[in-house]
């Protein structure tokens, strides 16, 4: 079963090790360096940040992964959003996880779009998102420097009312926010 639970301090060493993992950094726009303190500091300054949450990724109780919402616009009605899987175990549930969030974000915020950016040779994660229902902005694309090349974002939006009438739409669960001070 899958559920979402807050992110504590404690977890820094664990989503550490998950988002240095080869196969994460590498469709990250950034790299980070191994460091656990810094990575506390950034975790107890998420839950001020207004724009910002984030949750861990549970299947069965074992913590597989993150997820999180970004750039949270209740004006637009728009939001982005990010995740990884950092248990190898775990991997084929990447696909299932992201609708709980389409439906936390259209039910509960009431928003009309999230937004997504993927890089341009990620395939899979292009291909799981169209299946969903995002549809590609190309007006949004850019590039991004990542070890001196040039990496292509590209855009993606999913808009609430082509999502509603899809398979995913049933997928729904609680998003705990108990941490999160601007909520």
């Amino acid at each position: 079963m899958i559920r979402f639970r807050e992110i504590d301090v404690v977890d820094a060493k664990k989503i550490l090790d998950w988002r240095t993992k080869e196969r994460v950094t590498k469709f990250m726009d950034t790299d980070i360096s191994y460091d656990i303190k810094l990575n506390e500091e950034w975790i107890k300054k998420s839950f001020s940040r207004p724009d910002y949450y984030h949750w861990i990724i549970q299947n069965e109780s074992e913590d597989i992964g993150l997820i999180s919402i970004s750039d949270l616009n209740f004006k637009e009605k728009s939001t982005s959003w990010g995740f990884y899987i950092g248990e190898e175990t775990a991997l084929g549930l990447g696909g299932l996880i992201p609708p709980y969030l389409y439906n936390f974000v259209f039910d509960i915020f009431e928003f009309e779009s999230i937004k997504a950016e993927v890089f341009f040779n990620n395939i899979s994660t292009i291909n799981l998102h169209l299946l969903q229902g995002y549809q590609f902005d190309p007006a949004r694309d850019y590039v991004i420097i990542k070890n001196n090349k040039e990496i292509l974002k590209i855009s993606m939006i999913l808009k609430k009312d082509n999502f509603k009438t899809s398979k995913f739409k049933r997928l729904s669960i609680n998003f705990p926010v108990s941490k999160w001070e601007n909520k």
